[in-house]
């Protein structure tokens, strides 16, 4: 393979190479001879690790420095850069001195004849050792006359000489015009021209230097004092940044309400103030310094709600700070709410941490010149981070780093530095962030907000939002551990018997599966699928017959054994059945994750109980395609609750096995799985959890931590994840019976009704549905009404009723209602109510409801027919997002989505969806959002002592008096339907259901 010259298309100075470089451009045939070069580039390719530093010690035993603008005029000191044979050379004069002297590399020999043509003086410029710098000469170059191992290159010579002088003529060029771009001429090139147009980037260890340079560390109280007096009095106009560092904690499983310890804080409040020789930034420590009285010097300043300040992820540092008794105000803005709002969609690219938001230029645009070669959170493991030494002494791949007081303690200047930063990155990405907000228009209903930005919106809207959010977590909620007691010994019990209930059917096909792990995907895919080929790759299948390891728990004694030991080999062999595969892993095996075998369970039916009487817990909505009821069955007799299994669901299994009753067993054995999975899920993400410390602090209370992280800008939750419980029917265990009121309170609860469609109605100016939501009822079955004619017909006649609101002494309606008669229906038209808001096309419904796509698009386009401004609007939302590459929720947020050009049709799939989809959320959360703002400003709640707690999807919950229960609730319904200000601009009413109770479950 040839060589040739490497250059880049932003530098003026193209670096050149010896001819026999460009060889297999003037020689195609020499391909085959290109191996005889092989020795020489290895031997370069070696030698070039050792001219750096020959040079640079030359340099230094002159007394010469590299640095920007020096002058060198001796040929000594050039750079090129040459792939040779796969690999990368640098050429340098050097070099060729040294192989002129040597001759022979590897057991070959070369020779060379070289000259020098019009070397003059350059300039070059210094650059950290971390990038490597490319110098070279722009009126200089090095012509071989032969090539090594003695072959002639005469001809390439001749091309090699024309090819570099019209290279001159363009490096030339090249250079006047980015000089001209940099506003520099002739010889005085800056960094800029030295690095392809790119700014300098100092190194880590020259940025934490520079930090330090400008940090006062505070560590006894009379210092204290002093900073604290100019905070407070000579800064007090100014924006300051803060940040803590915390120990003893373990932020991905434990709140910090009463949890960790802080070690040290900083505060930057920017170039303008100085504390004392040129120190703009304080570092205050907590650990060795004076510790917890040192920090309550600083209370004056965090407690004062005049002083501006700015925090980065601001309800952690709040919380460990209000965990010392001082009690934090003066909120100004917290930057990760603020990249959020610029760009809701760096939760799949880059993220919304401090080091990935000052790390992006993108982000960091808008910054102050000022400090800028400071900008860039630099990660603790990429200062402080080893690499663990394995037990024979050599370095491991695993990365560790030390405790925080350790670092603190041992590693004290870059520590010092590192913590600064923090503080340091965070107001230059404020006043970044402030400047690109401010640069977005504010657009509502498709017009500007007169004089107004997205930074305008930000402190009107998400500032409070964010201090309520905080105020919400420090509250927390009450829970009886008690009862999870309890309840954590009836899930286990039932798991067990759902666990044993699965085993024993799998041992009449495979004798060993008595023995097996449920829990283990690898023995389930054994057991379900052995034999199976990869779906990527053919040739590999599952083994039919597979030896596994498990916990000898019956105590079995082995063959050759003479007592039981800790484990126990069996056999897992296929069912020896052919069962449907519809999903499979990464890896290409069919999967065996709780949606793959509700699939694989055919949707057994909901109503069907399996020998307990908590139920089947499968979590799909179940949609069948049964007959509907006809008159004569009206009239002849009373709706009653389906009682019996549907096996509707079961005859693409039952095919599968050899009678129709081992097909129906299948289904319940797997559905048996199903049931396992959901009992896990709630035992380890909500039972077991909410009974530990972690989550709750001195008071019992569990305080959850919620977060604006969604691109639609619904909230979502963590330590626990409350916006993932179980719908209300199907919480088998009523885990929100264990959130409580304290004693002598009660919790109020509201729910908004159907608020995502009712935005829809608005966004759209659906008069169907606007008509719908001003009649009241139930939305789904009116829905269903005018998409079925024959449902329409038996209403008419009056064979069932659409609703039934009962009088004193009634029991039951007279007719069978809407929702029991006509269930399948109202089923799909509830279904395609919230599918069709969220984008979902024919082919996902056919998938959901088992139905060809013609027919599930007859279904969808039913419902259109009806709903023809719905398909407008949808079909303008796709528009906005292919042209403007964004849109807009109710109150002017936006969502940008990635250019489509050139986009394949899942990707474009998924832009249109989601432009469907985020107005209509986005905006139900910006109802809610408003709401609580509405009911949290409220000075009748304050009065009365009520609180905001939690707010989950579109409910809301409040703990106060119990003797002030209703007043309180009427205030709350009332804030929640007019949230704008103590208005409602939109087209259709907020319809709000509001309960009070002790706890949560009742309040439903």
């Amino acid at each position: 393979m040839g060589v040739t010259s490497a250059t880049t298309p932003f530098s003026p100075l193209r670096p050149l190479c010896p001819s026999y470089f460009n060889l297999s451009r003037s020689c195609p045939c020499f391909a085959s001879r290109a191996a005889a070069s092989r020795p020489f580039s290895v031997a370069l390719h070696r030698f070039w690790g050792e001219i750096p530093l020959r040079v640079i010690d030359d340099m230094q035993k002159r007394g010469e420095k590299r640095m920007v603008s020096r002058n060198y005029t001796t040929p000594g000191f050039e750079v090129t850069t040459i792939p040779c044979d796969g690999t990368k050379a640098l050429w340098k004069q050097k070099s060729i001195e040294l192989f002129k002297q040597k001759r022979e590399y590897d057991g070959s020999t070369y020779s060379f004849k070289y000259e020098k043509m019009d070397i003059n003086a350059i300039r070059t410029q210094d650059k950290p050792k971390s990038q490597k710098q490319l110098i070279s000469r722009d009126d200089g170059r090095l012509i071989d006359n032969k090539r090594p191992n003695g072959l002639s290159s005469n001809d390439i010579l001749k091309d090699d000489l024309l090819n570099n002088e019209s290279s001159m003529h363009r490096m030339k060029n090249e250079k006047q015009l980015q000089s001209k771009n940099l506003g520099h001429t002739g010889t005085g090139s800056t960094d800029k021209a030295q690095t392809n147009g790119k700014p300098h980037k100092p190194g880590i260890h020259e940025r934490l230097t520079n930090i330090y340079e400008r940090v006062l560390v505070v560590d006894n109280v009379s210092m204290a004092r002093e900073v604290v007096s100019k905070l407070t009095n000579q800064y007090r106009h100014l924006i300051h940044a803060c940040d803590t560092e915390v120990a003893m904690i373990d932020v991905s499983e434990e709140t910090p309400i009463d949890h960790g310890e802080i070690t040290c804080f900083s505060i930057y409040s920017g170039p303008e103030a100085d504390f004392g020789n040129g120190k703009s930034c304080i570092w205050v420590d907590v650990l060795d310094g004076g510790g917890r009285d040192l920090l309550h010097e600083f209370a004056l300043f965090f407690e004062s709600p005049e002083i501006k300040k700015v925090w980065h992820n601001y309800s952690f540092d709040n919380h460990v700070i209000e965990n010392y008794g001082i009690s934090v105000s003066g909120f100004h803005a917290d930057t990760m709410h603020m990249a959020r709002l610029w760009d809701s969609s760096r939760n799949f690219n880059g993220g919304y941490s401090l080091e990935a938001l000052t790390g992006d230029q993108k982000v960091m645009c808008g910054a102050e010149p000022y400090y800028k070669e400071l900008i860039g959170k630099v990660s603790m493991k990429a200062i402080f981070g080893k690499k663990k030494v394995k037990k024979d002494g050599s370095e491991g791949k695993l990365t560790t780093i030390a405790p925080v007081e350790e670092l603190q303690r041992e590693e004290r200047e870059p520590w010092i530095c590192y913590s600064a930063l923090d503080a340091i990155s965070t107001l230059q990405l404020y006043k970044s962030l402030e400047s690109q907000l401010s640069k977005m228009p504010w657009i509502m209903d498709g017009k500007s907000v007169l004089k107004k930005s997205m930074f305008d919106f930000y402190q009107e809207y998400w500032q409070p939002f964010g201090e309520i959010l905080v105020r919400m977590e420090t509250e927390g909620m009450l829970v009886d551990r008690a009862y999870l007691a309890v309840v954590e010994k009836v899930a286990k019990a039932e798991q067990e018997v759902a666990a044993t209930r699965f085993r024993n059917w799998a041992s009449r096909y495979c004798p060993d599966a008595k023995y097996m792990n449920v829990g283990s995907d690898t023995q389930l895919r054994q057991l379900l699928f052995g034999g199976i080929c990869n779906s990527k790759d053919p040739l590999i299948t599952l083994p039919e017959v597979k030896t596994f390891k498990v916990p000898n728990i019956d105590k079995v004694i082995e063959e050759g054994k003479k007592t039981p030991t800790k484990y126990r080999n069996i056999k897992l062999c296929s069912i020896g059945v052919d069962l449907p595969v519809e999903t499979y892993t990464a890896s290409g095996w069919p999967s065996v994750s709780g949606d793959a075998l509700k699939t694989l369970a055919r949707k057994i039916s909901s109503e069907y109980v399996v020998n307990d009487t908590a139920g089947s817990q499968l979590d799909d909505v179940v949609f069948d395609d049964s007959e509907t009821m006809t008159d004569e069955v009206l009239e002849s007799k009373e709706l009653s609750v389906v009682e019996n299994e549907d096996e509707s669901g079961y005859v693409g299994n039952l095919r599968r096995f050899q009678t129709p009753e081992e097909g129906i067993e299948a289904c319940h054995a797997i559905s048996s799985l199903c049931e396992l999975c959901s009992i896990d899920s709630l035992i380890s993400n909500f039972i077991l959890p909410l009974q530990t410390s972690n989550l709750s602090g001195k008071s019992g209370r569990v305080h959850c931590s919620l977060n604006i992280n969604t691109e639609t800008g619904r909230l979502s939750a963590r330590r626990p994840n409350l916006q993932n419980q179980p719908a209300l029917e199907k919480d088998r265990y009523k885990i929100r019976q264990a959130f409580i009121a304290a004693p002598g309170n009660s919790l109020i609860v509201a729910d908004y009704g159907q608020l995502e469609l009712r935005v829809l109605a608005h966004l759209a100016n659906c008069k169907s549905m606007l008509d719908a939501f001003k009649a009241g009822g139930d939305f789904h079955s009116r829905t269903a009404v005018n998409m079925y004619p024959h449902i329409r017909e038996a209403i008419e006649k009056k064979r069932v009723l659409l609703e039934w609101y009962p009088q004193p002494g009634e029991d039951k309606p007279p007719v069978p209602l809407l929702k029991d008669a006509f269930a399948s229906e109202r089923r799909k038209a509830k279904m395609l109510n919230f599918s069709i808001a969220y984008g979902k096309t024919p082919l996902g419904l056919s998938r959901d409801w088992k139905v060809s796509v013609a027919e599930a698009k007859e279904t969808v386009d039913l419902w259109y027919k009806e709903r023809k401004e719905v398909l407008k609007w949808q079909q303008a939302r796709k528009k906005e997002a292919r042209e403007d590459g964004r849109v807009h929720t109710l109150l002017g947020r936006a969502r940008v989505f990635p250019s489509l050009t050139g986009a394949s049709s899942s990707q474009r799939g998924h832009v249109e969806r989601a432009a469907i989809n985020t107005p209509v959320q986005g905006s139900a959360a910006d109802v809610a959002m408003c709401a609580m703002l509405e009911i949290s400003t409220n000075n009748r709640l304050k009065e009365l002592g009520w609180k905001l707690l939690l707010q989950v999807h579109d409910e809301v919950i409040l703990e106060g008096p119990t003797e002030s229960a209703e007043v309180a609730k009427a205030i709350v319904v009332d804030c929640m339907s007019k949230p704008f200000g103590g208005k409602n601009f939109l087209k259709v009413d907020l319809a709000v259901d509001a309960k009070c109770a002790q706890n949560w479950y009742s309040a439903k």
